[in-house]
Order: structure tokens, then sequence, then C-alpha cells
């Protein structure tokens, strides 16, 4: 038998660490033990203010308090089962759709059951965040042509951070951060943004309109979580521009000019969610990136700082500190940004 901890959120803005034991794993079974985990800001606060809307749903069993968190870590092979997949072996190098805690025991057939073995020059600390950092790449591969098309990100948590970076990486220039947060812009110039704007110093459209010498960006990526940004991304791009949504916007989009800002000037806006943007039913949009290709993408180009980090991790906790974490994540923005959990 296996120990291991688990950090929980134990009811809304709550949270412990438990002590449990895993078996050793079985056929198609893997047991993974992590050294870092990153938080996902917007889903893990959603679900620690108890906001998240899948928390209601009767139909997500898993989606209930007591509510492990966390979707993205780092760490080793401990043992392998018969017949898993992939060649693993003990002590392989790997990251992974982790939970927070110390050890994983993952089945062939669950959804969160992917493994990806990680280059060898990158730090766990720095691939703690590789899955995370899907869900703002999956911008770059909804717009299709990417090589120096003006861009603008609007809102630079950590999805939109990952967004802009991996915009950067995919050649879109100049790259245009927005955010109202002083340290975001900050951390956005430290990652190679070309421009950053504070929309709470003026008119953003204005703004971008002028930096730019054009009507608007090519590519806008809408990463604030907050619905009714929607109209306000569309009224960032340029005519026939693409306005990508990204992260997961919870709720309902009021004061939408369809005929104006959609219809009239051409505007495509689309939806671009980390998992679904590489499922068979969009490989038409998405080419041949599939969920792997991503993850290796990723992590051969933060391993190379193709995909810079720079200035976006303030944080490294302890799991007892992952409530501090939360309240920090939620009412200190000028300081915190980029949190992960050392495991060892």
């Amino acid at each position: 038998m296996n120990p291991a901890r688990q950090a929980v959120i134990l009811e809304p803005y709550k949270v412990g660490v438990r002590e449990v034991t895993l078996a050793d794993p079985g056929p198609n079974q893997i047991l993974l033990a992590a050294e870092y985990s990153g938080i996902s800001a917007g889903t893990e606060l959603a679900v620690y203010t108890g906001t998240h809307q899948w928390l209601q749903d009767p139909t997500m069993p898993d989606w209930k308090f007591p509510f492990r968190s966390g979707y993205s870590a780092a760490g080793r092979v401990l043992k392998v089962g018969n017949e898993f997949p992939g060649g693993f072996q003990e002590g392989d190098r790997v990251s992974f759709p982790g939970n927070h805690a110390s050890a994983e025991l993952f089945t062939v057939g669950h959804e969160r059951c992917r493994v990806w073995k990680m280059p060898d020059n990158l730090s766990f600390e720095n691939a703690a965040v590789a899955v995370i950092a899907r869900y703002g790449f999956g911008a770059s591969i909804r717009v299709g042509l990417t090589l120096g098309r003006s861009c603008a990100v609007l809102g630079q948590g950590i999805i939109g951070q990952f967004a802009l970076r991996c915009a950067i990486a995919a050649g879109m220039s100049p790259v245009v951060g927005i955010d109202s947060v002083p340290m975001r812009r900050a951390a956005a110039l430290k990652a190679g943004a070309d421009h950053v704007i504070d929309p709470s110093a003026g008119d953003a459209k204005a703004q971008l309109a002028k930096y730019l010498n054009a009507k608007g960006a090519e590519v806008v990526i809408d990463a604030t979580g907050v619905p009714g940004a929607i109209p306000t991304a569309m009224g960032l791009a340029c005519d026939a521009g693409q306005v990508v949504v990204v992260g997961s916007p919870r709720g309902k989009a009021n004061e939408v000019n369809f005929y104006d800002d959609l219809h009239r000037r051409y505007i495509e806006v689309t939806g671009a969610h980390g998992n679904m943007l590489f499922e068979p039913a969009h490989t038409r949009l998405a080419g041949a990136w599939d969920i792997d290709k991503a993850q290796y993408w990723l992590l051969r180009a933060i391993a190379s700082g193709r995909l810079s980090l720079a200035g976006l991790n303030t944080h490294t906790i302890a799991p007892e500190q992952l409530g501090d974490a939360y309240e920090g994540l939620l009412k200190d923005k000028d300081n915190y940004l980029g949190v992960v959990m050392k495991w060892v």
C-alpha cells in the first residue's frame, strides 16, 4: 500500500489536507508521485467560493464537496501495472493532469489518465503548470494562421498569461496584454509582450487602436472569464478579425450587438476550451493537433525557453497553505499570479 496526501476543498472557503492510502497499480494502471502541482485560479477559485456551475449539477458527481482541486502536476513514476501503455518505467520524469496530491493512481479509460514524459532539461517546478498552459494555448491553435498577426489578450490572469505567451511563441506580432492590475501587466512585459494597456486609464479600444495604428487587432483573445467582457473583446478586433474565448466564462453576456459588432463587421467569435479543442470533431479546425501533441509541444517549448515563464510564478507553497493561496488569488491580485505547490 502507498500512503499519500491530498489537498481538498472541504466546503466553500475551507480547505484541508487529508491522508489516504493508494493501492499498488493493477493491470492498466500507473502510480505517479508529484513533486509540484500548479494552481489554476479560475476553476479552483470558482469551486473554493462555491460558485462553479457544476457544483449544482446532479449529473456531475465528481464536482461535489469535498472536492479534489487541481489538474496540473509533474513528478515521477512510482509503479507501473501490467499492460499500461506508453513504455513507462519506475523513475520516469513525467507531467500529468494530477490533482493537488502527493501521489495519484491513474487507470486507462479515465478521462484524466494521460501521462507525458518530460524533457531532461525541464524542472518539475516549471513542468507543473504545463497542463494549465494548454487552456491558453488553445487560442493560438484555433485561429489558424498566426505568424505576423497582431494580437490583443484581454485579461492577464494565469490563463491570459499563457494565451499571451503562446501567441508570442506562435509568431504573432505585435502582442498586447490588457489588464488593470499593474503586476500582471509587468509580468506580460517580462514574457515579451510588445505593449500593455491599463483599461482603467482610459478607453482600451482607443489605446489599442493608437498603438497598432489600426482599427483593432487581427486576433483578440478573451481570457477574463467574465461573459460581459465578450462584447468588449469584439470591439477590440479589427474588421474581419477573430475573437477567441479561452478559460471558462461562467454566466451570460448582455448587450451584445450582433448586427453592428459581429455581422456587419464580419467578426468571427469562437470558443477554445483546452479539452474540446483537440477532440476528433474539431480536427478540421485544429489540424493534426491532439492533446498529446499539444502537451509535448508545451513541455518542449517551456524547456527550451520558447514559451517564457518569466514573471509568472509568484508563490511556491506547502499543501497546508492552499487556503492562504486561494485567499491571495482572490483578494491580493497585486501580489499573487502563478502559484505552485511543492510536495517533496
